[in-house]
């Protein structure tokens, strides 16, 4: 299984690099003008169109134009598709480099530019020491906040270990933000009182309209994404910590869980939970360990009782079964019942990861759920209901 990890490391300027990403950021927004002014956003009709004109007016290596009309051609089918106006483009644009135009070593890259190749100099953290041996693949050069970023991605086959290791089942709630199989908990109260003190505050923000406001309600937005990716990293560590190679963690499959209109207090809850980032900071941290991860179904996970099979009720956080009248915490028991899954042979082997996700959770709806509407408002406590 290939495993992929991304190294965001922060960079001088360098006026060659700069002259380059303004020139390519030129290119983009002259092929975007082309293609929309002739009604083209195919990527070879526009190749076929821009690709001499542009070489020989904007002076840019073939690779970058390429590259250029792949991300002109992508923005032009956007705005197809929602009938938009003519795209704007920033004056530097994410410049990306592949194995013809930048080569790594441990403390500089080469970088293929419009004057020539040039030597950047880099300062690893000892903490990325551990992927250096792994293959490096391609890199990418973005402004932020007027600091250049170089961001390498590495790849490296990782061998499943199966020597027949234990299920861990992990269910993702809002009550808790894991509750593994193993009866572990982990709480999610700090992340709660944090998503009303941001939801306040933005509301006041968005209240007062002003520029400085949406400024701040900006910055606001990308604190909280951070925190959210913090815990989440703690949290998915933590996981893996418990395992070993050769054994198994099932995940819930949990495609289509923002489809559900429960409410607008349960839905504020439900959709700005990052429970995509979450399974991918879970799935990532165990493959680079040699942990196979799977996804299972989750339907009445939390209704099924564990100890016999038979449906049960579930009243807020806690089930008993009406055959054996077995109790348990609801979540726990969801676990349990998502370990039996996933040491079956029908689950869906999770075959890739990446380490570094954006904190938006919008990728959330490809990943499949099957929770029913009572368990989803059931995993809401009354009092966090009535406190919004």
């Amino acid at each position: 299984m290939k495993s992929t990890v991304t190294l965001k490391l922060k960079i001088r300027k360098n006026p060659a690099l700069l002259q380059t990403m303004e020139a390519y950021s030129k290119v983009v927004a002259y092929i975007a003008e082309q293609g929309y002014t002739n009604k083209i956003s195919n990527h070879y009709q526009l190749h076929h169109l821009c690709y001499y004109p542009a070489k020989q007016h904007f002076h840019l290596p073939s690779q970058f134009i390429i590259n250029a009309n792949r991300v002109a051609s992508q923005t032009l089918r956007s705005i197809k598709k929602s009938k938009g106006r003519q795209p704007l483009f920033k004056a530097y644009l994410p410049l990306d480099f592949d194995k013809r135009t930048f080569t790594f070593s441990f403390d500089k890259v080469r970088l293929t530019t419009i004057h020539g190749r040039i030597d950047i100099p880099l300062n690893i953290p000892e903490y990325y020491w551990k992927y250096l041996d792994w293959s490096w693949q391609t890199a990418q050069v973005m402004m932020h906040h007027e600091q250049l970023f170089i961001h390498i991605t590495f790849t490296r086959t990782i061998a499943l270990v199966a020597n027949g290791g234990k299920t861990l089942g992990i269910d993702l709630g809002i009550r808790h933000l894991a509750v593994t199989s193993s009866k572990r908990f982990f709480s999610s109260k700090q992340v709660k009182r944090k998503r009303i003190m941001f939801k306040r505050l933005k509301a006041r923000l968005q209240a007062k309209g002003t520029k400085s406001a949406k400024k701040l309600l900006k910055k606001i937005s990308g604190r909280e994404q951070r925190f959210m990716a913090w815990v989440n990293h703690n949290v998915s560590k933590e996981i893996i910590s418990t395992a070993e190679p050769g054994d198994t963690i099932a995940l819930e499959n949990i495609k289509g869980i923002r489809r559900k209109h429960l409410g607008k207090n349960i839905n504020f809850w439900l959709h700005g939970w990052s429970f995509y980032q979450l399974q991918s900071f879970i799935t990532y941290k165990a493959t680079i360990k040699g942990i196979q991860v799977v996804k299972v179904n989750p339907c009445y996970t939390s209704q099924i009782c564990s100890h016999c099979m038979s449906l049960g009720s579930r009243t807020g956080n806690f089930f008993r079964c009406t055959q054996c009248d077995y109790s348990l915490n609801a979540d726990l028991n969801a676990s349990i019942n998502l370990a039996k899954r996933g040491s079956m042979s029908d689950s869906v082997l999770v075959a890739v990861n990446q380490p570094h996700i954006s904190g938006d959770d919008s990728k959330a709806t490809r990943v499949s759920s099957y929770r029913t509407a009572d368990e989803l408002r059931d995993n809401v406590p009354r009092m966090e209901r009535s406190a919004l």
